[in-house]
């Protein structure tokens, strides 16, 4: 299409499913501008200026009458786009990064069925891989009503054939979840329901609607979901993605109330030694109930761990590592009267961040208290 012409070699469709995004279609069709070879926008019914920008911006629209699916919605785009690969996003996503010296060789390998990207899911996270760009191929489809993905037909065609999913240097932004999401949520909740009536084990799904209940005030609703959620995932063999969010948001949402989530805790630590975010919530529990021998060494791994180079399977808030993660060991240090420690673990935050006088104040007062 005029003005995504991007390059030589394999050709990559941009698709797309809008519906009243006017606030951020624009910048997202900006962004794609010199990275790919045309955009295919499918529309599910707009009323604002959405349909208007996007034509603006030389991409194709389609219309897709909304049925409660996103699966159907993807996949009509799809059946539109003519490119050699497909590079799935949003509207209110942006591409950060996009060199096509390092791509191309990718998309020109027979073998490779699909790339993923460094995907930054909210502002203040790390990236981790996502699976947003694939071959244009008939039995490449989404699936899903909501949460819909392309991984069960990447796994078919993988377990048929010789191929591979390579991990491409491209950089996606999401900036949705930015801000009030009751809309969304609203529109979440019932399709959330709707999949978990036919897919009850589905955990992604379960942990979303707890999240969902809890923005509506409904904790003991949101409680029910994470631990049913949390069932299904002791009632398999091994772990997936995101098996780990309903021990999260549940420990979370019991700190967050007052109340005790060393069990969960205890739990959710066994089965994922090495997520970052249950290691941050049970240094803070034992911080918080007296135990600063036990959570320092957390926090002092934590501070040592560079978040620019995370980008696996599941993103953490940044900040629970480096300069917090620091301060708290110099908390830890201190409460435990090691003073010189606990100066040389607030000199590390002050490092990290210059311009934090709490860190610089509390350096101080533990070098007053080590002489």
């Amino acid at each position: 299409m005029s003005g995504y012409r991007a390059a030589r070699g394999a050709t990559v469709s941009a698709t797309l499913i809008v519906r009243d995004e006017e606030r951020f279609l624009g910048g997202c069709l900006d962004s794609l501008g010199g990275c790919v070879d045309e955009v295919v926008v499918a529309d599910t019914g707009s009323t604002d200026r959405t349909r208007d920008i996007a034509l603006a911006r030389g991409a194709l629209l389609i219309e897709h009458r909304w049925a409660g699916d996103f699966a159907a919605a993807r996949n009509a785009a799809l059946e539109r786009a003519t490119g050699d690969w497909i590079l799935y996003i949003d509207a209110d996503e942006r591409v950060a990064a996009w060199d096509r010296a390092t791509l191309d060789p990718l998309l020109r390998d027979p073998g490779t069925l699909a790339c993923t990207v460094r995907f930054r899911p909210q502002t203040g996270f790390t990236r981790y891989r996502e699976h947003r760009l694939f071959r244009r191929r008939p039995d490449l489809r989404f699936r899903g009503a909501i949460h819909e993905s392309i991984l069960p037909a990447l796994d078919e065609i993988r377990t048929n054939e010789p191929s591979s999913v390579a991990h491409s240097d491209v950089a996606i932004d999401h900036l949705g979840y930015d801000g009030d999401l009751e809309a969304k949520h609203r529109r979440n909740r019932p399709l959330l329901e709707a999949r978990l009536a036919s897919e009850p084990g589905h955990v992604y799904s379960r942990d979303h609607l707890g999240l969902v209940l809890q923005a509506s005030g409904d904790f003991r609703g949101a409680e029910e979901a994470w631990r049913t959620a949390i069932a299904s995932v002791n009632a398999r063999d091994g772990t997936e993605p995101g098996d780990v969010l309903p021990f999260l948001h549940l420990a979370s949402s019991l700190l967050g109330r007052g109340r005790d989530a060393r069990a969960v805790l205890q739990e959710a630590r066994a089965r994922f030694p090495d997520d970052f975010a249950l290691a941050w919530l049970d240094a803070k529990t034992k911080l918080e109930s007296g135990d600063a021998e036990g959570a320092l060494p957390i926090f002092a791994m934590l501070g040592a761990v560079d978040a620019d180079a995370l980008c696996g399977d599941t993103a953490w808030e940044r900040s629970i590592f480096g300069a917090n993660a620091w301060g708290a060991a110099g908390l830890c240090a201190f409460r435990l009267c090691r003073y010189d420690e606990s100066a040389a673990h607030y000199a590390r935050a002050e490092a990290l961040a210059p311009d934090n006088a709490e860190f610089r104040a509390k350096r101080q007062f533990a070098l007053a208290r080590a002489r």
